[in-house]
């Protein structure tokens, strides 16, 4: 399997390419585990998958400007957004998958930072619906 450094992942907001914006972005599905032990597990606990559910986290180099991440977010609190994901690029390809997902946008942060520091802001999204991978 090949490796790769991350250099050129892609993100986009509502169809609004973010990328210059985000330092660093993770896309994680879960299933919850559901017990089935029963009196033939051995002893053992039995599980299987239940629902599945999945968080977009994004930090952010913090901007003000007029079409900036700020200003894309600020609207978007408490609304349901579309975040797409790629790990290297903008080509949808077999080794460039395409992630599709809906989040709700729970929390916005318009200001973090020190004295002397990069102002910077971390979200975690939780995701609404399915989440899909494309290859072409």
């Amino acid at each position: 399997m090949a490796k790769y450094v991350v250099t050129a992942t892609s993100v986009t907001l509502n169809g609004t390419n973010i990328s210059e914006s985000v330092a660093s972005a993770t896309l994680e599905l879960t299933a919850s585990d559901v017990d089935v032990t029963d009196f033939g597990s051995g002893g053992f606990t039995e599980v299987i998958a239940g629902l599945k559910s999945g968080t977009v986290s994004l930090d952010f180099h913090s901007d003000y400007g007029v079409s900036a991440i700020s200003n894309l977010l600020n609207p978007l609190l408490g609304s349901i957004a579309t975040v797409t994901l790629r790990p290297n690029g903008t080509v949808t390809s077999a080794t460039n998958p395409l992630w599709t997902a809906n989040v709700l946008v729970n929390s916005i942060t318009p200001i973090s930072g020190a004295v002397g520091d990069l102002a910077t802001f971390s979200v975690s999204y939780p995701t609404s619906g399915s989440v899909t991978s494309a290859t072409a």
